[in-house]
């Protein structure tokens, strides 16, 4: 262990001061963006436990929530209660048990302090606003509804006729910002009113909302026929819809997206109509069928019975007999009576129709294409269209009409932009919330490379500039070592100090044999070492200085033509 900080002490040691700044400014700031990693991972994730609590609840759900010890924070002026994630079924949890938020009437709440001795007028009357407050904190629990208000009216079930008058309730509704309530929803809150009003009829419900407009009016007459058209109308709607969306993707496909444009307009008859008719054909004895058939035949050969008694009533007695019991004498005659009755059945036909509702009654097509469509193209889309539709000579409430103008691509043009701001905006969000790990990412590579370099990179011993025989090594300030002033060259630099304090330079070939020998005090020995050592490790200055110095005219053009520049 002690081996291992002694060679980590080294290399720090031999590394240079830019280096040993670089790499603890680089710890630093790694150090730093890891506290800041984590205090951004540690955040919590809030989550909205109430909203739209009143000054009172939210500062008693704040308290409660904070003697649990439960983070808690507010926005929208403290009506809005927001919780972390991992604290939202807990708070809950503690704050039902606390019966908390206590934002709702009580309801039937309030019966639990009624007071001894309340008289019957007094307990009907909490019991209606219990009733309304009930119905009113239901209502309340709806999605669209933010708050609500309901009114009974109780009806008086007097023996009277002439006293007796039926419930009535209306409802106040708020709704949510951008929130709508549908005809269905309208009908189930008055439904829910009436079923839970003994006695109270749907006509006798009037539904408001906070501008005081009718939602519901179930005992107008306007109301009931405002429901019809609504209906109709948005049977129209549907029904022109869906034709409008086939006929479109048709053209989309055959001409391109963008080329066309349908617009359809439809009248539908909603009426059910029932037709009965009877037709009675003229009778054909060879065709008709007998139902019933009577006939009589008399006949009497010989001399007819003489007539006796007087006529009426008292000559046909029975003491009177109509016939003689004895023939006259030589009397003569024949006698023949035939009836007959037939009975035919009369040839008729009863037809009972019923036509169910929606037939079209008028039908429009309108399609705008683009001017970029060819003519021939424009004529098969107009025939497609009236053999689609149904037109006709004797169909003349039913129209198509095509038309070519220039389509304007300046919103879909905006709406490709926006997708593409959206886009971008999507991008870099995204690339905010990664820029903490690419940061660290970057950071730890750059500092690896950086410590990988001062690792690999060997640092030599020093090694004194020339030995001294007497007094010991020359040391001089920036100079590189002997070995580097002889590297790539044929001769060696030596300097040494007698004893008198004069330096010795001498200038020795690769044989050992001295080219130049110059004595220089210690003063001046230094500066001409430095000159020789930057001669030696940079010829280019050399060859520069020495051109300049034979052809200034050169470097003097040279110099006018860059400041010229």
């Amino acid at each position: 262990m002690q081996d291992l900080l002694r060679r980590l002490r080294e290399r720090w040691n031999a590394l240079p001061r830019n280096a040993r700044i670089g790499l603890v400014g680089g710890v630093v700031g790694l150090l730093v963006l890891f506290v800041a990693l984590g205090f951004w991972a540690t955040t919590p994730t809030y989550t909205t436990l109430y909203t739209g609590l009143s000054p009172a609840d939210s500062a008693a759900v704040v308290k409660a929530l904070q003697e649990k010890n439960i983070p808690v924070r507010t926005r929208g002026g403290g009506s809005i209660i927001e919780v972390p994630e991992e604290y939202a079924e807990q708070a809950r949890l503690e704050l039902a048990a606390q019966g908390l938020p206590k934002t709702g009437a009580p309801g039937y709440a309030r019966l639990e302090k009624t007071p001894f001795g309340i008289t019957q007028l007094m307990e009907q009357t909490t019991l209606r606003i219990a009733l309304e407050e009930e119905l009113q904190n239901t209502i309340e629990h709806l999605e669209p509804v933010e708050r609500a208000r309901v009114h009974i009216t109780p009806g008086n079930d007097s023996p009277f006729a002439d006293s007796r008058t039926e419930p009535t309730a209306s409802v106040v509704v708020t709704l949510k910002p951008n929130a709508t309530l549908t005809r269905e929803q309208v009908r189930g809150i008055v439904h829910l009113v009436c079923h839970s009003v003994e006695g109270l009829k749907p006509e006798n419900v009037t539904v408001v909302d906070a501008e005081a407009r009718p939602l519901w009016q179930g005992g107008d007459q306007h109301a009931v026929e405002s429901e019809l058209v609504r209906m109709r109308r948005e049977a129209e709607r549907a029904y022109a819809e869906e034709l409008r969306r086939q006929l479109q993707q048709h053209l989309d496909r055959v001409l391109g997206p963008g080329k066309s444009a349908v617009m359809v307009q439809v009248e539908l008859d909603l009426d059910k109509e029932e037709v009965q008719s009877q037709r009675v054909e003229p009778l054909e004895p060879n065709r008709a069928a007998v139902i019933s058939e009577t006939t009589e035949t008399e006949r009497l050969v010989g001399n007819p019975p003489a007539a006796g008694g007087a006529a009426g009533i008292a000559g046909n007695r029975a003491e009177n007999p109509l016939y003689p019991t004895a023939p006259l004498a030589g009397g003569t005659g024949e006698y023949t009576r035939e009836d007959r009755v037939r009975n035919y059945e009369v040839n008729k036909q009863i037809e009972h129709i019923v036509r169910a509702p929606g037939r079209i009654e008028r039908l429009s097509v309108a399609t705008l294409v683009d001017e970029s469509v060819p003519d021939q193209a424009l004529n098969a889309v107009r025939s497609w269209l009236e053999a689609t539709v149904g037109v006709s000579p004797n169909q003349p409430n039913r129209i198509v009409t095509v038309q070519r103008v220039k389509f304007d691509t300046s919103q879909a043009e905006q709406a490709r932009k926006e997708q593409a701001a959206r886009e971008a905006a999507r991008r870099q969000e995204l690339l905010w919330r990664l820029l903490p790990v690419i940061l660290l990412l970057v950071v730890t590579f750059f500092l690896a490379r950086v410590i990988g370099k001062q690792i690999r990179r060997p640092t030599p011993p020093p090694q004194p500039v020339a030995a001294l025989p007497s007094a010991g090594t020359l040391a001089i300030e920036g100079a590189a070592p002997a070995g580097a002033l002889t590297e790539g060259s044929e001769q060696a630099l030596q300097a040494v100090v007698d004893d008198e304090g004069i330096t010795i330079i001498e200038e020795t070939a690769p044989d050992g044999t001295v080219i130049v020998r110059r004595r220089r005090g210690p003063a001046v020995i230094e500066e001409e070492l430095a000159e020789r050592i930057r001669e030696r490790t940079q010829p280019e200055l050399i060859e520069i200085q020495r051109f300049a110095e034979k052809k200034p005219e050169h470097v003097a053009a040279l110099l006018r033509n860059w400041m010229k520049s």
